[in-house]
């Protein structure tokens, strides 16, 4: 039995359509972080991957602000204003990114380019 080391003979990547957080990648981790959701890499890394089972947390979070204990809030609140974008319209680019990747893969490839 091996373990051998390989590497892909194909490898295709296509990204959906995404033109939301321009030039936002610190503070879009940043919004991560307050909602208490990991991503690998760090906050200025433009190519990341978050699992979409937190990606949902993220999502559901955003939609029930008003119910989170009052320091979730503000952090999330300040870390949405430093996005520049309203939240109904972070909900819906969340929504976005999350129907529109693979479906075959537990996490989302995201990258700022």
């Amino acid at each position: 039995m091996g373990f051998r080391l390989h590497v892909a003979k194909v490898y295709q990547v296509k990204y959906a359509l995404g033109d939301a957080f321009n030039h936002k990648c610190e503070e879009f981790h940043n919004l991560l972080s307050a909602c208490q959701v990991e991503y690998t890499g760090e906050s200025y890394d433009s190519d990341f991957e978050v699992s979409k089972n937190d990606w949902k947390k993220v999502i559901e979070k955003l939609k029930h602000l008003d119910i989170l204990p009052e320091d979730d809030q503000e952090e999330i609140k300040k870390a949405i204003e430093k996005l520049d974008t309203p939240i109904n319209e972070v909900i819906s680019m969340l929504e976005y990114y999350l129907e529109n990747s693979d479906p075959n893969n537990n996490q989302l490839n995201l990258s700022y380019f």
